[in-house]
């Protein structure tokens, strides 16, 4: 089984301005804070794109996406256009002979409907995460979210500085969830039994990261059988393949750039006997830690869900209309070359 490492590194046009380590940095506390770069209208921003060798040929429609998008935002997608990084004697800023502002906006085009096909994959696995849960514990204890003996210790313990426990929190959390929602559902419960639901419909009512701290909660015999439905052999590989989803959904729920950044949830992964056609990412640490790691564990679970789910087909279609460009590459973003005969997304 292969565990987690270091985390990723940041690039411009990432959601959060600037590194914490950027800051306090030798040079940074030597020199003290810099000041903040003075704003720019969208004619001194494409001025600068064309110093810098961006061909900016259709200047309306350039001002009309940076108004709509910011170049900020767009920054992160020119990124994979510069020099920077491939020769050792360019600007840092200067971008590759040929590229234009176009084949930024496909890349950030293409990023977008990335992020719709990973929502959707996600929502598959989501409601049958909740359906297993349910199954599962559902004939035990209609309340069973709510039970501590159907728990894991780890999960019910308290602790000695708080006096609470993971579960206490994770109730707190639920409970305000349900204290804020309108969903008629819910109002139903709340009316006619005092705002107590049996566990299929409190799992209804929960995000992503509420659901996956519910599954990382449960005892080992049910985490098992969770893990044995899902094809993915243990329960610690289900675990954090939860908590991975739990960050890419976040990420493409909030529009953040997702084609070649670096998974901050790195999974672990069945044993090769279990998933053989997973092993290409025990051999291949690059790809398992980025977005292709967490397309093949989507792919994986999806399968065991719906065998006749198209999703994976939707996927080869999106990433076959990725922008050619020099100094891009979908190995960026963890594809290996031939991805697509590989055994998990062949048929």
């Amino acid at each position: 089984m292969i565990h987690p490492n270091s985390s990723p590194t940041s690039v411009p046009g990432e959601s959060a301005g600037f590194q914490v380590g950027d800051i306090f940095s030798p040079l940074a506390a030597a020199n003290g804070p810099q000041p903040l770069k003075p704003f720019t209208s969208t004619h001194e921003q494409i001025a600068l794109l064309r110093r810098r060798g961006l061909d900016v040929q259709q200047e309306p429609q350039a001002h009309a996406v940076l108004r709509r998008v910011g170049y900020y935002r767009l920054s992160g997608y020119a990124h994979s256009l510069k020099q920077s990084g491939s020769t050792g004697n360019a600007s840092a800023d200067a971008f590759h002979m040929g590229a234009s502002f176009d084949q930024v906006v496909g890349i950030a085009d293409f990023d977008a409907a990335l992020r719709l096909l990973l929502l959707d994959g996600l929502g598959t696995i989501e409601i049958a995460v909740r359906a297993a849960l349910v199954e599962r514990l559902g004939p035990i204890d209609v309340e069973a979210h709510r039970n501590p003996k159907l728990l894991d210790r780890r999960f019910t313990s308290l602790d000695a500085s708080t006096g609470t426990s993971p579960h206490d929190e994770w109730l707190k959390r639920f409970d305000a969830l349900c204290a804020k929602s309108r969903e008629e559902f819910v109002e139903h419960h709340r009316l006619r039994y005092g705002g107590r639901m049996p566990i299929w419909a409190a799992v209804e009512i929960l995000e992503l990261g509420l659901l996956s701290r519910l599954v990382e909660g449960l005892q080992f015999r049910d985490a098992k059988a969770m893990s044995q439905h899902f094809g993915v052999g243990h329960p610690i590989v289900l675990r954090s393949w939860m908590h991975m989803f739990n960050v890419a959904r976040n990420r493409a729920a909030h529009h953040v750039r997702m084609w070649n950044r670096a998974t901050t949830k790195i999974p672990l992964l069945p044993t090769k006997e279990a998933r053989p056609d997973l092993g290409f990412l025990h051999e291949d640490e690059h790809a398992k830690t980025r977005l292709f790691g967490t397309l093949s564990c989507m792919r994986a679970m999806i399968q065991t869900i719906s065998p006749q789910d198209d999703w994976h087909q939707q996927i080869k279609a999106l990433i076959a209309s990725f922008p050619k460009a020099h100094g891009l590459s979908l190995r960026a973003a963890g594809f290996p070359s031939g991805w697509e005969t590989l055994q998990l997304w062949a048929d």
